[in-house]
């Protein structure tokens, strides 16, 4: 009785980190095309728990740009400038990423283990 225990537990701890890997991918990443005052573009990609912050940011020439601001955990510091229609798709790649991640969040069962 005892090694069925002790073996159930061995393969239940086999299995577990592939059922969080399904559901818990590791860092996600947002990709989005970069721009500059002069009109060069390039592209980018930051996880996305490490946007902070949005915002408006107005070249010298006068063109209209997005700031795209991060921080990591270790506080490195970058700035993306994106186009007003960049940052409209890099918010709407954020706000899926939240709802799924809720979405995963509500349907996770618990596990129960009988001792």
């Amino acid at each position: 009785m005892q090694n069925r225990s002790i073996v159930a537990a061995m393969l239940l701890a086999l299995a577990l980190p592939a059922a969080f890997a399904a559901t818990y991918p590791g860092a996600l990443k947002v990709t989005f095309r970069t721009s500059d005052c002069d009109g060069a573009s390039g592209l980018g990609s930051v996880n996305v728990d490490h946007i902070s912050r949005i915002q408006p940011y107005d070249c010298p020439n006068g063109r209209k740009l997005k700031q795209v601001l991060t921080r990591t955990p270790a506080g490195a510091n970058e700035v993306f400038t994106i186009t007003e229609d960049e940052a409209v798709k890099v918010e709407a790649q954020i706000q899926r990423i939240m709802d799924a991640r809720q979405k995963a969040l509500e349907q996770t069962k618990p596990v129960i283990i009988n001792r």
